[in-house]
């Protein structure tokens, strides 16, 4: 049941709570909910760091209870000694029931908390920075809290960024880190993480890739018998049962291709190359394979764009294998290329079902695939090509209404 309440002074929310957890979870200070009977429901990631004695939390949660208001409860000892500063707001569902309070701790132990991690952690509501950990304040500046998030000029821009009724989720790197924002309106929570970090999880992939070059010889051989095979047997269950074997064998072959793409060099030999040539060499790739119902269209403000052709043929094959998939029962992909002063624009758009919201918290931060017998590697392929091209990649998504997906690439003309 959607529920209205304070997460800090001036933050209104107005949200599914059991599904709102999810992003309160993400923030870096340590949160509970609790229940009129005093009971704690529910606790947030960081409210590990928030120990204190029985009788202090039986204390704290009296005192709660006791007053249907927003409270500031200081000072609060916990175990370590420290003092904290406790806030709490009553959360009432829509017929006026109190359903419980929402707790946090605003001072202290939430900046130790988000201090702790090498990921720098940073929220905003309303075009300002409302909080950020150390390594965020490192970033994006010591003066981080209530500063406009425009005033960052590599960001993107507040109102490109907090879009209400969409899941929104950009991906880029700025100095030593790779930046990811998702806006879980009407919060933004961008992250910032070491490239140190993410080369550590390539070792997998490149081992893999090293395994996959072994396999492709012997996976075309067998690929060849079972094709000869079926020429030369008549209808039936053998013929059914080799039939399934060549479709396994050909998503082991596309697992190999996409493994390849992975770990090849990202040295990109740029040029300027015809838009419209790059989406017609890139669409009859993936169009056996898609429902017949889905088409392509195009609008081509900027006829030329600066890219690697190998590279970005490769970009759109993932990005529209993507979108015809969520499109199963037909659809159109409408792909526009622009610019302005500084930069070009490819914007691919699909009226399909919009990505799982489950999906989208997580996008490229761990290998997602929403198909069966998928193996997700899509998306790491084109977020991976578009950082070679020192680009930027935004997703937008609305349920039933589709996804957009918007590579940024740097004109060589930009001053």
């Amino acid at each position: 049941m959607p529920h209205t309440f304070h997460v800090l002074p001036h933050v209104h929310v107005t949200n599914d709570f059991l599904a709102g957890k999810e992003v309160l979870d993400r923030l870096p200070l340590p949160m509970l909910f609790v229940s009129p009977s005093r009971r704690i429901v529910w606790r947030n990631h960081y409210a590990q760091w928030f120990q204190a004695s029985r009788k202090t939390i039986r204390a704290l949660l009296r005192q709660v209870v006791r007053q249907e208001t927003y409270q500031r409860i200081d000072p609060v000892v916990l175990s370590s000694g420290i003092q904290v500063t406790v806030e709490s707001q009553p959360v009432h569902n829509l017929a006026g029931d109190l359903e419980g309070f929402m707790i946090w701790i605003s001072d202290n132990l939430s900046g130790l908390a988000g201090d702790f991690l090498q990921t720098g952690i940073a929220v905003a509501e309303a075009g300002r920075f409302l909080l950020g950990n150390y390594t965020a304040r490192t970033l994006l500046g010591y003066d981080l809290v209530g500063r406009l998030w425009n005033s960052i000029e590599w960001l993107p821009s507040w109102p490109v960024v907090i879009r209400r009724g969409q899941q929104v989720f950009f991906t880029l790197t700025h100095n030593t880190f790779e930046i990811r924002i998702h806006a879980h309106y009407p919060w933004v929570i961008l992250e910032a993480i070491p490239q140190r970090l993410i080369e550590q999880d390539k070792i997998s992939v490149q081992f893999a890739s090293a395994m996959m070059h072994e396999v492709r010889n012997p996976l075309a051989a067998i690929s060849g018998y079972v094709e000869l095979a079926l020429t030369q047997i008549s209808e039936g269950r053998p013929k059914e049962y080799l039939s399934r074997a060549m479709e396994e064998i050909d998503r082991l072959s596309r697992l190999t291709s996409d493994l390849m793409w992975l770990t090849r060099s990202q040295e990109i030999q740029k040029q300027w190359c015809d838009a419209k040539s790059l989406v017609d060499k890139a669409w009859p790739v993936i169009e056996a394979t898609v429902p017949m119902a889905v088409q392509v269209e195009t609008t081509f403000q900027e006829a030329q764009i600066y890219v690697d052709p190998d590279r970005f043929e490769q970009i759109l094959i993932n990005v529209f294998k993507n979108a015809a998939e969520a499109m199963p029962a037909g659809g159109v992909i409408t792909v526009t290329v622009d610019r302005d002063d500084r930069a070009q624009y490819v914007i691919i758009h699909d009226n399909g079902l919009g990505i799982p919201d489950a999906v989208m918290r997580t996008l490229f931060l761990e290998r997602r695939t929403t198909k069966d017998g998928g193996h997700g590697l899509g998306l790491f392929i084109v977020k991976q090509l578009v950082d070679a091209h020192q680009g930027r990649l935004e997703v937008f998504s609305s349920p039933q209404e589709g996804t957009t997906v918007t590579i940024t690439l740097p004109h060589p003309d930009a001053s």
